[in-house]
């Protein structure tokens, strides 16, 4: 009988050195913390940044080694440990970084709750397969599934995050300055309301003044909007425009009323930082810049 315990015990160490590689040290999530007044945004120094999560950003630099014996997986990735102590995911034969995700904190009252945007485009995902409906399409389930668990390892993080309740009305998918604007204010690929963890702004969110995003408006560079798109992101397939001070595109959650291709049109805003630029849900691979919310 002592044997047979014996034997379980090994089996059940050997399983964990095959699934977890020969790891010498655990990966740590990273905790809420703020940055300190002063730290460099994107659009300048006077809102607040936080750090929270991890996800791959960018790619390894030259003077860096990986090595494969050393890996822990974490979520849907890998990770494979950096002569530099970090860690990194592999896409397409490349390795990146795994950094703290930075977010700005939009409002401290979205009903009642802190409502964190991410500052970067993260990742890009095509939004649907059929349809803009944001309820049943694919970047919702990947964002509450793939990104969740992923990004925010330890049930301690993860639990901090708020299951919200997201409009999806009609409304929402209108400039808030114009809430006439698209079809006269009507939309009929509105649905119904989501209850997630993690989701994407939609049209009337991202041109909230409030939140410190400029209205409805013409391009123009240096917009409150603009993500610039990390390394891994542009390798799963994101875009950054070239031009100075530009970034890159990236959904929305709102279907965008457009009778010229019915119900596969989705609103995004684009590397000018201009909202309400359409793209197509089934055909479009587009950036993915995540929001959360977290109790006050």
């Amino acid at each position: 009988m002592k044997n047979v315990k014996l034997l379980a015990l090994f089996s059940a160490l050997a399983l964990t050195l095959i699934f977890t590689g020969c790891n010498t040290g655990g990966f740590k999530s990273t905790a809420y913390k703020v940055l300190p007044g002063g730290t460099n945004g994107t659009t300048g120094t006077s809102w607040t940044y936080v750090l929270f999560g991890d996800w791959p950003q960018t790619i390894k630099a030259d003077s860096v080694t990986v090595d494969e014996n050393k890996s822990v997986s974490m979520g849907s990735f890998t990770y494979y440990k950096g002569s530099d102590g970090a860690w990194y995911a592999k896409l397409s034969n490349k390795y990146y970084k795994v950094e703290p995700i930075k977010w700005r904190v939009l409002t401290d009252d979205y009903n009642g709750k802190k409502l964190l945007l991410a500052e970067n485009i993260l990742s890009a995902h095509r939004y649907a397969a059929s349809s803009n409906n944001y309820k049943n399409s694919e970047i919702r389930e990947w964002l509450n599934g793939t990104f969740l668990s992923t990004a925010f390892t330890a049930d301690s993080v993860q639990n901090q995050i708020a299951r919200t309740v997201v409009d999806n009305s009609a409304r929402s998918t209108k400039p808030d300055a114009n809430p006439e604007k698209f079809n006269r204010g009507e939309n009929k690929y509105a649905c119904e309301n989501t209850g997630d963890k993690i989701f994407l702004l939609s049209e009337q969110e991202v041109t909230t003044e409030v939140y410190g995003f400029t209205v409805y408006n013409l391009p123009k560079v240096g917009d409150s909007r603009i993500r610039m798109t990390t390394d891994f992101a542009k390798a799963s397939g994101a875009w950054q425009s070239t031009a100075a001070g530009c970034g890159g595109c990236w959904w929305l959650r709102s279907p965008r009323y457009d009778t010229r291709y019915d119900s596969n049109m989705v609103c995004t805003v684009g590397e000018y930082g201009y909202a309400g630029i359409g793209g197509e849900a089934s055909i479009c691979v587009m950036g993915v810049v995540p929001a959360l919310c977290l109790e006050n």
